[in-house]
Formats: structure tokens, C-alpha cells, sequence
């Protein structure tokens, strides 16, 4: 009877500790209200008449509010979210240039993809160009959202057909722009792979064509093969070819890598903006903490795909831990000040702190320092800056999923 009692004990405790943890994670039924309440006006001022027309908008806002939704849904498991993110989804799918019959400039036929004249392409800077960071800002949330559905067969029954056309839509965009143009070998015997300027590609005048591109481009790019991997891989028949790619891609940011220690012994990571062998004398600039943001997000979603195997891991838990610490070591000046760049130069960080928001993926692997974690830094900042967590969709979502980790 005494055994008994003590074990009713203890599953009471285990019951009470988990329900405790549990709750840090609650989210409140007026967080998720408020969330779904944006949504109409979002709808309707940023994605009908957007898509489908001769300039699709460049992608970062609309891509930063798709992404926002598969945060939030990834942390309620909310239906309703699950719903009104595939509506904003058709919308974009539906816009995409193969359907509507619209060129690409530069090659004078139709391509997969949204093209735009955002970013002024060719000598005449009036090119529409059906652009490949353009295109995986829109590629991300239609793989994410295939892959969600594909891992839960409950989901299927209502989002299984929608789910299997931008699967097939992305990987089709994949398979005929080919964007991955660099692969090298380093001295090791490994292998990276990088994205390099498009062709007829220009900027300020100058001819940048098949030039490797900024380390951020690569990444963003590379993301949507995550998820592509991972919903191939819940159909259970994995794609190789997404796979080989993505390890290339991780094995080159970790080869642009430096690892520096502060005076308080802390590690932390820093890059350059662009690959250092493109040109030693302009190639030296550090990477600006909004784009090594982008770099954060690949890699904890590398991270959480499980790609990697431990033979040939890049990036370990030590490492996203470093990573992390880029943000609360190497680019804080004080509790409320940021540089601009990710080393402490380039001078304050000027934009709102609420911008910095993508940095709270890492939040988790950065407790390990003597610093306080990216959560506390982001939100006295914000704070002082009188911004709330409601600044805009995709923060308030980074907040829910990320900050209580």
C-alpha cells in the first residue's frame, strides 16, 4: 500500500512538472484571436490584385507575413490559421508567371516563378525578371505549408490536393531556373555550394553576371529545399538531389565562418557579406545584422530537419549556441544598442528593434552565455523604443513560437 501511495506520488509530480513546463508554452485564446483577426486586411491590401499582374511585389514584406502564418501555426496547431494562411497561398500560386503566360525579360520566354521590375534589372534598369530570391521568399511558406500537411496525415483529407500543387509548383520552380551555379571543392575534400548573380545581371552599372552572390541570397534561396526535403521525405520517398544540395550549402556557410572570443571568453561567429575569395579587396565587409538574420533562420531550419548526420554535422547545438551568441556578443553594444554589424563596427543600429525579430529562431541556444539571452535584448530595446510585440504579423508570430524557448 505504502508503494503504491509513493508511486501516485510521484506520477503526480512528474504530471505537475510537465503541466509547468507546458504552460510556458501556453498561448492565450487573445493572441490567437487578434492574429486571426488581421487577417481580412492583410488579404486584402497586400496579396488580391498583387499577384498575377506584369510586377509582382519583390517578396520580403508578403514573404515575411506568409512565413509569420506557419510560425503561428506551428505553435497553436490552430486550424483556422492552417485555412486563412492557403487562402493567401492560392492567391500567390495562382499569380505564378507559368500560369499567367507572363516573360522573363531576359530570356524572352515564360519561366516558373514571380517575376518583378523591383530590383530595376538590366542597362535600361526596366527588366522583369523572374528572380530567384524574389522567388524563394514565396516558395518558402507553399513548400512549409506542403510539408506541415504532409507530415500529419489528419490534415490531408482537407489540405492534401493544395498541399501536392505547391509541393510540385516549388519544385518545378527548383528544377527549371537551377539556381545553384557554384559548387567548390575545398582543400578537405568537401564540397560547397553557393548562388552567384543571374545573368545580364547589373547593378550601379556594373555587369555582376555569374559573380557569386551575397551569403544571404544563397541561404534564402536554399530554405524552401529544406522543406521540400522534408515533405519528400514524409511521402516516403526522400529527394537525394534536395538533400545533396542542402549539405553543400551548409558546408559553405561554415566555411565562410570565423570564430572569434570576447574578453568574457564567450564564442561567437562572424562572416562577410560576401564569399572572401570573390575579390579580397572589396569582399571584406561583415555581415549587417539583418541579413545574418536570413543565415540564423536557414540553419535552424536545417537544425530542425535533421539532415545532417553526426559524421558529418556542420552545425551541432555547440555551434548554433555560437550563432546565437553572434547576436548577444558580437553585434550588442549595450542593453539597447546594436551595431550594425555582426562583429560590433559599421556604427548603432538605427532601424526599429522590433526588425531584429528573425534572431528569435536561436533563442533556445542562447542561455549558454555569460550574456543575457536574444529574447531580453530584443525586448528591452523594443521596449524602449515604445514598440510592442503586435509591431507587425511576422513579429508577434516569431514571439509566440520562439520566445519561450
Amino acid at each position: 500500500m505504502r508503494l503504491i501511495f509513493i508511486i501516485l506520488i510521484v506520477i503526480s509530480f512528474l504530471y505537475s512538472a510537465s503541466n509547468k513546463k507546458a504552460s510556458i508554452h501556453n498561448i492565450s485564446k487573445q493572441d490567437i484571436t487578434w492574429f486571426l483577426q488581421q487577417h481580412k486586411d492583410l488579404k486584402n491590401n497586400y496579396f488580391i490584385n498583387n499577384f498575377g499582374v506584369d510586377n509582382h511585389p519583390s517578396g520580403w514584406d508578403r514573404g515575411a507575413y506568409l512565413r509569420a502564418y506557419i510560425d503561428m501555426y506551428e505553435a497553436t496547431h490552430n486550424i483556422k490559421i492552417l485555412r486563412n494562411l492557403n487562402e493567401l497561398l492560392k492567391i500567390v500560386a495562382d499569380g505564378n508567371d507559368i500560369l499567367t503566360n507572363r516573360k522573363d525579360d531576359r530570356v524572352n520566354s515564360v519561366l516558373s516563378g514571380w517575376g518583378t521590375r523591383e530590383y530595376r534589372y538590366g542597362l535600361n534598369k526596366k527588366e522583369r525578371y523572374s528572380d530567384m530570391l524574389t522567388n524563394a521568399l514565396y516558395a518558402y511558406p507553399l513548400a512549409a505549408f506542403a510539408r506541415i500537411v504532409k507530415e500529419n496525415k489528419y490534415l490531408n483529407k482537407e489540405f492534401g490536393v493544395d498541399a501536392n500543387r505547391y509541393y510540385k509548383m516549388v519544385a518545378k520552380l527548383y528544377a527549371m531556373q537551377k539556381p545553384f551555379k557554384k559548387i567548390i571543392r575545398y582543400k578537405d575534400a568537401t564540397f560547397g555550394t553557393c548562388y552567384s548573380y543571374p545573368n545580364n545581371y547589373y547593378e550601379d552599372g556594373d555587369k555582376l553576371s555569374k559573380i557569386e552572390a551575397p551569403i544571404n541570397w544563397t541561404v534564402i534561396i536554399a530554405e524552401p529545399l529544406i522543406e521540400l526535403y522534408r515533405a519528400s521525405r514524409a511521402d516516403g520517398k526522400s529527394t537525394q538531389e534536395y538533400k545533396n544540395t542542402i549539405l553543400k550549402v551548409s558546408n559553405y556557410i561554415w566555411k565562410n565562418m570565423h570564430l572569434k572570443t570576447k574578453s568574457s571568453r564567450d564564442k561567437y561567429l562572424v562572416w562577410y557579406y560576401w564569399h572572401t575569395d570573390i575579390n579580397p579587396e572589396t569582399s571584406d565587409r561583415i555581415e549587417d545584422l539583418t541579413h545574418g538574420a536570413r543565415l540564423a533562420e536557414f540553419v535552424v531550419s536545417l537544425y530542425d530537419a535533421k539532415i545532417e548526420r553526426n559524421s558529418q554535422k556542420r552545425w551541432t547545438k555547440k555551434r548554433l549556441t555560437y550563432l546565437a551568441n553572434t547576436f548577444t556578443v558580437g553585434a550588442l553594444i549595450k542593453d539597447t544598442t546594436f551595431a550594425n554589424y555582426i562583429n560590433g563596427t559599421g556604427g548603432v543600429y538605427q532601424d526599429a528593434p522590433a526588425t531584429l525579430y528573425e534572431w528569435l529562431e536561436l533563442q533556445k541556444f542562447s542561455h549558454q552565455s555569460t550574456h543575457k539571452s536574444i529574447v531580453y535584448y530584443i525586448t528591452k530595446a523594443m521596449r524602449k523604443s515604445h514598440e510592442g510585440k503586435k509591431y507587425n504579423l511576422a513579429v508577434f508570430a516569431k514571439f509566440i513560437r520562439f520566445a519561450n524557448d
